[in-house]
Protein backbone atom coordinates (compact mmCIF):
# COMPACT_ATOMS: atom_id res chain seq x y z
CA UNK A 1 0.00 0.00 0.00
CA UNK A 2 1.16 3.42 -0.76
CA UNK A 3 0.94 4.38 2.92
CA UNK A 4 3.40 1.62 3.88
CA UNK A 5 6.13 2.58 1.48
CA UNK A 6 9.35 3.86 3.16
CA UNK A 7 10.85 7.18 2.26
CA UNK A 8 14.19 6.58 0.52
CA UNK A 9 15.83 9.20 2.79
CA UNK A 10 14.67 7.41 5.98
CA UNK A 11 15.88 4.14 4.56
CA UNK A 12 19.30 5.60 3.90
CA UNK A 13 19.61 7.17 7.41
CA UNK A 14 18.78 3.88 9.15
CA UNK A 15 21.46 1.91 7.37
CA UNK A 16 24.48 0.69 9.43
CA UNK A 17 27.39 3.04 8.87
CA UNK A 18 30.82 1.57 8.23
CA UNK A 19 33.64 3.91 9.39
CA UNK A 20 36.49 4.62 7.01
CA UNK A 21 39.79 3.01 7.99
CA UNK A 22 42.65 5.38 9.12
CA UNK A 23 45.69 5.85 6.92
CA UNK A 24 48.38 3.19 7.29
CA UNK A 25 50.75 3.75 10.34
CA UNK A 26 48.34 6.01 12.25
CA UNK A 27 48.15 3.82 15.39
CA UNK A 28 51.95 3.37 15.54
CA UNK A 29 52.40 7.16 15.38
CA UNK A 30 49.93 7.64 18.26
CA UNK A 31 51.79 5.12 20.43
CA UNK A 32 55.17 6.85 19.82
CA UNK A 33 53.77 10.27 20.79
CA UNK A 34 52.29 8.86 23.97
CA UNK A 35 55.64 7.38 24.98
CA UNK A 36 57.42 10.75 24.41
CA UNK A 37 54.88 12.66 26.53
CA UNK A 38 55.19 10.18 29.39
CA UNK A 39 59.00 10.47 29.36
CA UNK A 40 58.80 14.28 29.39
CA UNK A 41 56.50 14.29 32.42
CA UNK A 42 58.87 11.94 34.26
CA UNK A 43 61.92 14.16 33.53
CA UNK A 44 60.10 17.27 34.78
CA UNK A 45 59.17 15.49 37.99
CA UNK A 46 62.79 14.41 38.64
CA UNK A 47 64.13 17.92 37.92
CA UNK A 48 61.62 19.53 40.29
CA UNK A 49 62.52 17.10 43.05
CA UNK A 50 66.23 17.84 42.58
CA UNK A 51 65.60 21.59 42.73
CA UNK A 52 63.68 21.23 45.98
CA UNK A 53 66.51 19.18 47.45
CA UNK A 54 69.09 21.83 46.49
CA UNK A 55 67.01 24.63 47.98
CA UNK A 56 66.59 22.69 51.19
CA UNK A 57 70.36 22.16 51.41
CA UNK A 58 71.19 25.84 50.82
CA UNK A 59 68.45 27.22 53.03
CA UNK A 60 69.31 25.24 56.17
CA UNK A 61 73.07 25.45 56.87
CA UNK A 62 74.58 22.98 59.28
CA UNK A 63 75.65 24.17 62.72
CA UNK A 64 79.33 25.12 63.02
CA UNK A 65 81.58 24.39 65.99
CA UNK A 66 83.49 27.62 66.65
CA UNK A 67 86.20 26.23 68.92
CA UNK A 68 88.07 22.97 68.53
CA UNK A 69 91.29 23.44 70.46
CA UNK A 70 93.36 25.81 72.60
CA UNK A 71 95.94 26.81 69.99
CA UNK A 72 94.61 26.02 66.52
CA UNK A 73 90.88 26.11 66.06
CA UNK A 74 88.63 25.21 63.21
CA UNK A 75 85.76 26.74 64.14
CA UNK A 76 91.21 47.85 55.92
CA UNK A 77 89.86 49.84 54.49
CA UNK A 78 87.94 50.42 57.58
CA UNK A 79 88.78 48.67 60.81
CA UNK A 80 86.74 48.86 64.03
CA UNK A 81 88.22 49.24 67.49
CA UNK A 82 87.07 47.44 70.63
CA UNK A 83 84.09 49.29 72.03
CA UNK A 84 78.25 47.55 75.81
CA UNK A 85 68.52 44.26 75.56
CA UNK A 86 66.76 46.68 73.73
CA UNK A 87 67.18 47.05 69.96
CA UNK A 88 67.63 50.46 68.33
CA UNK A 89 66.00 52.30 65.39
CA UNK A 90 66.72 55.38 63.30
CA UNK A 91 64.35 58.22 62.47
CA UNK A 92 65.10 61.58 60.90
CA UNK A 93 65.53 64.54 63.22
CA UNK A 94 64.51 67.54 61.11
CA UNK A 95 66.05 70.18 63.37
CA UNK A 96 69.60 68.82 63.06
CA UNK A 97 69.52 66.50 60.07
CA UNK A 98 70.42 63.65 62.42
CA UNK A 99 69.22 60.09 62.78
CA UNK A 100 67.96 59.06 66.21
CA UNK A 101 68.35 55.36 66.93
CA UNK A 102 65.75 53.37 68.82
CA UNK A 103 65.20 49.97 66.88
CA UNK A 104 67.29 47.78 64.57
CA UNK A 105 64.21 47.05 62.51
CA UNK A 106 64.81 50.29 60.58
CA UNK A 107 64.96 50.06 56.77
CA UNK A 108 68.52 49.66 55.52
CA UNK A 109 70.15 51.38 52.60
CA UNK A 110 70.97 48.72 50.00
CA UNK A 111 74.51 49.27 48.66
CA UNK A 112 75.14 48.95 44.96
CA UNK A 113 77.53 46.48 43.38
CA UNK A 114 77.02 43.78 46.02
CA UNK A 115 78.75 40.47 45.43
CA UNK A 116 77.60 37.27 47.10
CA UNK A 117 81.03 35.66 46.83
CA UNK A 118 84.60 36.42 47.74
CA UNK A 119 87.15 37.72 45.26
CA UNK A 120 88.01 34.14 44.41
CA UNK A 121 84.45 33.48 43.31
CA UNK A 122 83.66 31.04 46.16
CA UNK A 123 81.27 31.68 49.01
CA UNK A 124 83.08 31.38 52.37
CA UNK A 125 82.22 28.50 54.70
CA UNK A 126 80.12 29.32 57.70
CA UNK A 127 77.15 28.60 59.89
CA UNK A 128 74.43 30.67 61.54
CA UNK A 129 75.35 33.82 63.43
CA UNK A 130 75.64 32.81 67.11
CA UNK A 131 72.78 33.99 69.30
CA UNK A 132 73.19 37.29 71.16
CA UNK A 133 76.28 38.31 69.18
CA UNK A 134 77.67 41.65 70.45
CA UNK A 135 80.28 43.14 68.06
CA UNK A 136 83.31 44.93 69.48
CA UNK A 137 85.44 45.31 66.33
CA UNK A 138 85.02 45.06 62.55
CA UNK A 139 87.42 44.94 59.61
CA UNK A 140 86.80 45.21 55.84
CA UNK A 141 89.23 44.25 53.09
CA UNK A 142 86.95 45.48 50.30
CA UNK A 143 83.61 47.22 49.98
CA UNK A 144 81.86 43.87 50.36
CA UNK A 145 84.04 41.51 52.42
CA UNK A 146 84.35 42.02 56.17
CA UNK A 147 84.66 40.31 59.55
CA UNK A 148 83.39 41.25 63.02
CA UNK A 149 84.48 39.89 66.40
CA UNK A 150 82.57 39.96 69.65
CA UNK A 151 80.99 37.96 72.43
CA UNK A 152 77.94 35.73 71.94
CA UNK A 153 75.73 33.82 74.33
CA UNK A 154 75.87 33.66 78.12
CA UNK A 155 79.18 32.84 79.85
CA UNK A 156 79.07 29.24 80.99
CA UNK A 157 76.46 28.40 78.37
CA UNK A 158 78.11 29.56 75.14
CA UNK A 159 77.77 27.32 72.09
CA UNK A 160 81.46 26.42 71.99
CA UNK A 161 83.50 23.39 72.97
CA UNK A 162 84.42 25.35 76.14
CA UNK A 163 81.11 26.90 77.29
CA UNK A 164 82.82 29.67 79.27
CA UNK A 165 84.49 30.98 76.09
CA UNK A 166 82.04 33.20 74.23
CA UNK A 167 84.36 34.87 71.68
CA UNK A 168 82.80 34.58 68.21
CA UNK A 169 83.52 35.83 64.70
CA UNK A 170 81.10 36.50 61.85
CA UNK A 171 81.76 37.25 58.19
CA UNK A 172 79.92 39.16 55.45
CA UNK A 173 80.43 39.13 51.69
CA UNK A 174 77.61 41.56 50.84
CA UNK A 175 78.53 44.78 52.65
CA UNK A 176 76.88 43.81 55.92
CA UNK A 177 73.51 42.82 54.48
CA UNK A 178 73.94 39.26 55.81
CA UNK A 179 76.43 37.57 58.15
CA UNK A 180 77.60 34.01 58.86
CA UNK A 181 79.42 32.58 61.85
CA UNK A 182 82.96 31.26 61.32
CA UNK A 183 85.63 29.82 63.68
CA UNK A 184 87.08 32.07 66.40
CA UNK A 185 90.10 31.96 68.74
CA UNK A 186 89.52 29.76 71.77
CA UNK A 187 89.90 32.58 74.30
CA UNK A 188 87.99 35.47 75.82
CA UNK A 189 91.14 37.66 75.71
CA UNK A 190 90.64 39.18 72.23
CA UNK A 191 88.34 42.08 71.40
CA UNK A 192 89.77 43.48 68.13
CA UNK A 193 90.14 42.04 64.63
CA UNK A 194 92.04 43.05 61.48
CA UNK A 195 92.37 41.35 58.11
CA UNK A 196 94.94 42.40 55.53
CA UNK A 197 93.82 40.68 52.35
CA UNK A 198 91.01 38.25 53.11
CA UNK A 199 93.49 35.48 53.94
CA UNK A 200 95.83 36.85 56.62
CA UNK A 201 94.23 38.24 59.76
CA UNK A 202 94.79 38.86 63.47
CA UNK A 203 92.61 38.90 66.59
CA UNK A 204 94.06 40.93 69.46
CA UNK A 205 93.56 42.84 72.69
CA UNK A 206 95.18 41.87 74.99
CA UNK A 207 96.26 38.46 73.55
CA UNK A 208 97.33 37.94 69.94
CA UNK A 209 96.09 35.25 67.53
CA UNK A 210 96.65 34.86 63.78
CA UNK A 211 95.02 33.16 60.82
CA UNK A 212 96.48 32.59 57.37
CA UNK A 213 93.52 30.82 55.81
CA UNK A 214 90.76 33.42 55.99
CA UNK A 215 89.71 32.52 59.52
CA UNK A 216 89.22 28.77 59.17
CA UNK A 217 91.89 28.17 61.82
CA UNK A 218 93.46 30.42 64.48
CA UNK A 219 96.80 30.10 66.30
CA UNK A 220 97.79 31.86 69.52
CA UNK A 221 101.06 33.82 69.34
CA UNK A 222 103.45 34.51 72.19
CA UNK A 223 103.65 38.17 73.24
CA UNK A 224 106.32 37.70 75.92
CA UNK A 225 103.90 38.74 78.66
CA UNK A 226 102.94 41.98 76.92
CA UNK A 227 99.51 43.11 75.77
CA UNK A 228 98.59 44.13 72.25
CA UNK A 229 96.62 47.38 72.53
CA UNK A 230 96.31 48.33 68.84
CA UNK A 231 96.88 46.68 65.45
CA UNK A 232 96.59 47.94 61.87
CA UNK A 233 97.46 46.55 58.42
CA UNK A 234 98.64 48.00 55.11
CA UNK A 235 100.54 46.84 52.04
CA UNK A 236 101.96 43.45 52.96
CA UNK A 237 102.61 44.30 56.63
CA UNK A 238 100.83 44.31 59.97
CA UNK A 239 101.81 46.71 62.77
CA UNK A 240 100.92 46.40 66.45
CA UNK A 241 101.56 48.19 69.73
CA UNK A 242 102.91 45.79 72.37
CA UNK A 243 102.50 47.27 75.89
CA UNK A 244 103.86 46.42 79.33
CA UNK A 245 100.78 46.56 81.53
CA UNK A 246 100.19 45.71 85.18
CA UNK A 247 96.78 44.08 84.68
CA UNK A 248 94.75 42.51 81.92
CA UNK A 249 92.80 45.45 80.52
CA UNK A 250 91.11 44.05 77.45
CA UNK A 251 93.51 45.80 75.11
CA UNK A 252 92.54 49.28 76.31
CA UNK A 253 96.03 50.41 77.27
CA UNK A 254 95.05 51.28 80.83
CA UNK A 255 97.62 50.79 83.63
CA UNK A 256 100.52 50.36 81.17
CA UNK A 257 104.01 51.75 81.68
CA UNK A 258 105.54 51.54 78.20
CA UNK A 259 104.87 50.22 74.72
CA UNK A 260 106.73 49.39 71.51
CA UNK A 261 105.79 49.33 67.83
CA UNK A 262 106.32 45.93 66.20
CA UNK A 263 105.66 44.63 62.68
CA UNK A 264 105.37 41.37 60.78
CA UNK A 265 105.05 40.33 57.15
CA UNK A 266 101.58 39.26 56.08
CA UNK A 267 102.28 35.53 55.99
CA UNK A 268 104.61 35.47 59.00
CA UNK A 269 104.09 35.26 62.76
CA UNK A 270 107.51 36.76 63.56
CA UNK A 271 106.88 40.14 65.23
CA UNK A 272 109.97 42.39 65.49
CA UNK A 273 110.62 45.95 66.69
CA UNK A 274 110.20 48.54 63.95
CA UNK A 275 113.18 50.50 65.31
CA UNK A 276 114.76 52.11 68.39
CA UNK A 277 112.80 55.36 68.06
CA UNK A 278 109.48 53.56 68.55
CA UNK A 279 110.58 51.06 71.23
CA UNK A 280 109.97 51.37 74.99
CA UNK A 281 107.96 54.57 74.60
CA UNK A 282 106.58 56.04 77.83
CA UNK A 283 102.88 55.68 78.45
CA UNK A 284 100.43 57.92 80.25
CA UNK A 285 97.48 56.78 82.29
CA UNK A 286 94.40 56.64 80.12
CA UNK A 287 96.37 57.48 76.97
CA UNK A 288 95.31 56.13 73.60
CA UNK A 289 98.26 55.79 71.17
CA UNK A 290 97.05 55.77 67.57
CA UNK A 291 98.40 53.99 64.49
CA UNK A 292 97.71 55.48 61.05
CA UNK A 293 98.79 53.61 57.89
CA UNK A 294 98.35 54.78 54.32
CA UNK A 295 100.05 53.80 51.09
CA UNK A 296 103.68 52.99 51.89
CA UNK A 297 103.94 55.19 55.01
CA UNK A 298 102.85 54.90 58.62
CA UNK A 299 102.45 57.28 61.55
CA UNK A 300 102.19 56.75 65.29
CA UNK A 301 100.65 59.25 67.69
CA UNK A 302 102.30 58.56 71.03
CA UNK A 303 100.69 58.87 74.44
CA UNK A 304 102.56 62.15 75.07
CA UNK A 305 101.49 63.69 71.75
CA UNK A 306 104.72 62.86 69.85
CA UNK A 307 104.23 61.74 66.24
CA UNK A 308 106.56 59.17 64.69
CA UNK A 309 106.66 58.27 61.01
CA UNK A 310 108.40 55.93 58.61
CA UNK A 311 108.08 53.52 55.68
CA UNK A 312 106.12 50.31 56.08
CA UNK A 313 109.30 48.30 55.50
CA UNK A 314 111.84 50.33 57.52
CA UNK A 315 112.59 52.10 60.79
CA UNK A 316 110.50 55.04 61.98
CA UNK A 317 111.76 58.35 63.38
CA UNK A 318 110.27 61.24 65.33
CA UNK A 319 108.38 63.61 63.05
CA UNK A 320 107.11 66.23 65.49
CA UNK A 321 104.30 66.86 67.93
CA UNK A 322 100.53 66.81 67.67
CA UNK A 323 98.71 70.09 68.34
CA UNK A 324 97.62 68.70 71.72
CA UNK A 325 98.51 65.78 74.03
CA UNK A 326 96.91 62.40 73.47
CA UNK A 327 95.24 62.66 76.87
CA UNK A 328 94.88 65.63 79.26
CA UNK A 329 96.72 65.22 82.52
CA UNK A 330 93.73 65.31 84.86
CA UNK A 331 90.88 63.83 82.86
CA UNK A 332 90.19 60.94 80.52
CA UNK A 333 88.01 63.28 78.47
CA UNK A 334 89.47 65.10 75.51
CA UNK A 335 92.88 64.62 73.97
CA UNK A 336 94.04 64.18 70.38
CA UNK A 337 92.70 62.00 67.58
CA UNK A 338 94.87 61.61 64.49
CA UNK A 339 93.67 60.90 60.97
CA UNK A 340 95.07 61.04 57.45
CA UNK A 341 93.20 62.71 54.60
CA UNK A 342 94.13 60.70 51.48
CA UNK A 343 92.34 63.25 49.31
CA UNK A 344 94.54 66.19 50.33
CA UNK A 345 97.55 64.17 51.59
CA UNK A 346 97.39 65.99 54.91
CA UNK A 347 97.04 65.07 58.57
CA UNK A 348 93.80 65.88 60.33
CA UNK A 349 93.82 66.12 64.11
CA UNK A 350 90.89 66.58 66.45
CA UNK A 351 91.73 68.13 69.81
CA UNK A 352 89.00 68.16 72.42
CA UNK A 353 89.05 70.41 75.41
CA UNK A 354 88.33 69.40 78.99
CA UNK A 355 84.71 70.41 79.72
CA UNK A 356 84.36 73.82 81.31
CA UNK A 357 81.52 74.28 83.79
CA UNK A 358 79.01 76.96 82.93
CA UNK A 359 75.87 78.13 84.68
CA UNK A 360 73.88 75.64 82.62
CA UNK A 361 76.05 72.66 81.74
CA UNK A 362 79.56 71.40 81.10
CA UNK A 363 80.56 72.08 77.52
CA UNK A 364 83.29 70.55 75.40
CA UNK A 365 84.66 71.75 72.10
CA UNK A 366 86.46 69.98 69.30
CA UNK A 367 89.12 71.92 67.43
CA UNK A 368 90.13 70.54 64.05
CA UNK A 369 93.69 71.04 62.78
CA UNK A 370 95.36 70.15 59.50
CA UNK A 371 99.02 69.82 58.58
CA UNK A 372 101.43 68.49 56.01
CA UNK A 373 102.78 64.99 56.61
CA UNK A 374 106.51 65.64 56.17
CA UNK A 375 106.95 68.80 58.26
CA UNK A 376 104.26 69.45 60.85
CA UNK A 377 102.77 72.92 60.66
CA UNK A 378 99.39 72.67 62.33
CA UNK A 379 96.68 75.14 61.39
CA UNK A 380 93.33 75.32 63.19
CA UNK A 381 90.60 75.05 60.57
CA UNK A 382 87.39 74.73 62.59
CA UNK A 383 86.04 74.93 66.11
CA UNK A 384 82.63 74.17 67.50
CA UNK A 385 80.51 71.89 69.61
CA UNK A 386 80.86 68.30 68.38
CA UNK A 387 77.98 66.79 70.33
CA UNK A 388 79.58 64.52 72.91
CA UNK A 389 83.10 63.35 73.69
CA UNK A 390 84.89 62.42 70.40
CA UNK A 391 86.44 58.94 70.37
CA UNK A 392 87.01 58.29 66.65
CA UNK A 393 88.01 60.31 63.58
CA UNK A 394 87.65 59.78 59.81
CA UNK A 395 87.67 62.01 56.72
CA UNK A 396 86.03 62.14 53.27
CA UNK A 397 86.13 64.62 50.37
CA UNK A 398 82.92 66.20 51.70
CA UNK A 399 83.76 66.15 55.40
CA UNK A 400 87.08 67.24 56.82
CA UNK A 401 86.14 65.46 60.03
CA UNK A 402 83.70 62.67 60.81
CA UNK A 403 83.70 62.23 64.58
CA UNK A 404 82.31 59.28 66.50
CA UNK A 405 81.23 60.67 69.84
CA UNK A 406 79.54 59.60 73.05
CA UNK A 407 76.29 60.99 71.62
CA UNK A 408 76.40 59.90 67.98
CA UNK A 409 78.23 60.95 64.81
CA UNK A 410 79.07 64.57 63.97
CA UNK A 411 80.48 65.80 60.65
CA UNK A 412 82.35 68.96 59.69
CA UNK A 413 81.43 70.16 56.20
CA UNK A 414 84.58 70.91 54.19
CA UNK A 415 83.00 73.73 52.19
CA UNK A 416 81.10 75.57 54.94
CA UNK A 417 83.05 74.72 58.09
CA UNK A 418 79.77 73.92 59.86
CA UNK A 419 79.14 71.00 62.22
CA UNK A 420 76.13 68.71 61.80
CA UNK A 421 75.17 65.80 64.00
CA UNK A 422 74.05 63.15 61.49
CA UNK A 423 73.29 60.38 64.00
CA UNK A 424 72.07 60.54 67.58
CA UNK A 425 72.51 57.29 69.53
CA UNK A 426 72.26 56.54 73.25
CA UNK A 427 75.82 55.96 74.57
CA UNK A 428 77.18 56.96 71.12
CA UNK A 429 79.85 55.11 69.17
CA UNK A 430 83.25 53.64 69.94
CA UNK A 431 84.71 53.86 66.42
CA UNK A 432 84.17 55.31 62.96
CA UNK A 433 86.19 54.67 59.79
CA UNK A 434 85.85 54.94 56.01
CA UNK A 435 86.39 52.01 53.59
CA UNK A 436 86.24 54.24 50.52
CA UNK A 437 85.29 57.87 49.97
CA UNK A 438 81.63 56.77 50.05
CA UNK A 439 81.52 53.70 52.31
CA UNK A 440 82.22 53.61 56.02
CA UNK A 441 81.45 51.79 59.25
CA UNK A 442 80.80 52.76 62.86
CA UNK A 443 80.50 50.62 66.00
CA UNK A 444 78.01 51.51 68.76
CA UNK A 445 79.48 51.78 72.23
CA UNK A 446 76.48 49.77 73.42
CA UNK A 447 77.31 46.36 71.95
CA UNK A 448 74.00 44.91 73.18
CA UNK A 449 72.38 46.58 70.16
CA UNK A 450 73.79 43.65 68.10
CA UNK A 451 74.60 45.89 65.14
CA UNK A 452 77.07 48.03 63.27
CA UNK A 453 76.25 51.23 61.38
CA UNK A 454 77.24 51.88 57.78
CA UNK A 455 77.23 54.76 55.30
CA UNK A 456 77.20 54.50 51.51
CA UNK A 457 77.11 58.21 50.71
CA UNK A 458 80.33 59.52 52.24
CA UNK A 459 78.99 60.00 55.76
CA UNK A 460 75.89 62.05 54.95
CA UNK A 461 73.59 59.34 56.31
CA UNK A 462 74.10 56.25 58.46
CA UNK A 463 71.91 53.20 59.02
CA UNK A 464 72.09 50.23 61.43
CA UNK A 465 72.94 46.79 60.09
CA UNK A 466 71.94 44.07 62.59
CA UNK A 467 74.23 41.09 63.14
CA UNK A 468 71.69 38.53 64.25
CA UNK A 469 70.87 34.86 63.52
Amino acid sequence: MPGNERDPLDDWLEREIQPLPPPPGTFELIRKRARRRKAGRLAATVTSAAAVAVLATVGVPAALSLHLGPSATSAQVANGRPGSPAPSSSAAAPSTGASTATSSASPRLAPSGISETTSGGQSPPGGPVPANFEPTSVTFVSSNAGWAIGQAGTPGHCANSVPTICTSIVRTTDSGQTWRGIPAPSTNQVTGIRFLDGVNGWAYGPDLWSTHDGGSTWTQLSTGGQQVIDLETAGREAFALFANCSTATGGSGQDCTSYSLKATAATSDDWVDVGPATSDLPDARGAAPTLVLSGSTGWLLGADGTIYSGPLTGAWTKLGDAPCPATPSQSSLGGALLGYDTYTSKFVAACTTVPQSTAQQATQKAVIYSSGTTSLNWQATAEGLSGGNPVGLATTPSYQAILATSQGISVLDTSTGQWTQTVTLAKGFSYVGMTTKLRGVAIPADTSLHEIWMTFDGGRSWQPYPITP
